[in-house]
């Protein structure tokens, strides 16, 4: 069964903001929890209903799960209570708080959990992240968008970091179970599901690919929205796009992805990935459960990246898959 689409609000307001947000993302990953696909811009915030509480840092971030909502709570409380999360009848400082905003096409009202959050609509620090991520979504019978207008947004502050994820340099491929990625410069297999987080991970990132890559990814609609691409080949640019960048070897494509201060993410093919694997943080794996004809492999990557963080199993009609993250 395909992944449900979801929205978490996140804030701290103890110590260090940034890195407790990051480690709230990092655990709910490696409890198999949900697969982040987004994250909106991070707000630096006073402190709502606490009386002399410290600035917050909120964000809110795009994920699919495979958990009901009431196990995904739990999952969201988990990681609060690792992190310190203290609780009482009156609202604290806290190292972390973690709020289910909304799933697709999920309604509750009962005493333990609401969906939408109902506090969606008067909070500025949810709205307006929320908005950068979707902003076509309705809730009471008006998009994000249209209530965010005519809200007062001068108690908050843009943060100049980057939430998710929290590496630079990803790689990021699909394989099948003999570890095949293509066959004739394609994709052997359509998996939509795939492709949307594909997307949802890569928007606003650096796209590293070879020539034969970057010739399917055009064929994208909005393939050049909000994102930039270093694209690696012997021949000679066949296209001048203020978004791409034309180089003739890894190493080239390698020292200017490190200094655009971007998100990276490496997308193929063979040789680029195994060139790479030295520089890689984190590789972001589809594992499809199926064999298929191709004439392209994935390289051998546990040396470099050994430690399985997170796997999540999905699947359509006709294939099952699993969505794994790896790590050094």
């Amino acid at each position: 069964m395909p992944l449900k689409r979801a929205f978490l609000a996140l804030g701290s307001n103890l110590g260090d903001r940034l890195s407790h947000l990051k480690q709230a993302i990092f655990l709910l990953e490696s409890y198999n929890a949900l697969i982040v696909t987004s994250a909106s811009q991070i707000y630096e915030n006073r402190a709502v209903g606490i009386e002399g509480g410290h600035d917050f840092y909120n964000a809110v971030i795009e994920v699919y799960t495979s958990l009901s909502p009431e196990v995904l709570l739990d999952a969201c409380q988990k990681v609060e209570s690792e992190m310190g999360r203290q609780r009482a009848d009156v609202w604290l400082n806290r190292t972390v708080d973690i709020d289910l905003l909304y799933i697709d096409g999920v309604s509750i009202n009962s005493e333990r959990l609401v969906i939408p959050h109902p506090e969606i609509l008067t909070r500025d620090f949810v709205l307006k992240p929320f908005s950068e991520l979707n902003s076509d979504i309705k809730i009471q019978g008006k998009s994000i968008c249209e209530h965010l207008k005519g809200i007062d947004l001068s108690a908050m502050s843009r943060v100049n970091s980057i939430l998710y994820p929290s590496a630079q340099i990803n790689q990021i491929v699909a394989v099948d179970q003999n570890h095949v990625i293509g066959v004739n410069g394609q994709l052997p297999w359509s998996i939509p599901e795939d492709w949307t987080i594909f997307l949802g991970k890569t928007k606003k990132g650096l796209l590293l690919m070879g020539r034969t890559s970057f010739l399917e990814m055009i064929k994208e609609p909005d393939w050049d929205k909000d994102r930039d691409y270093i694209v690696i080949t012997a021949s000679e640019p066949f296209m001048s796009h203020e978004s791409v960048s034309f180089v003739n070897s890894v190493e080239e494509a390698m020292h200017r992805a490190k200094l655009s201060g971007k998100t990276v993410w490496i997308c193929g093919g063979a040789s680029i990935y195994a060139s790479t694997f030295s520089d890689t943080d984190a590789l972001y794996l589809t594992r499809i459960h199926g064999s298929f004809a191709g004439d392209t492999y994935f390289p051998e990557f546990k040396e470099f990246l050994p430690k399985l963080v997170s796997q999540i199993d999905s699947s359509n009609e006709q294939l099952s898959y699993t969505f794994e993250i790896w790590s050094r």
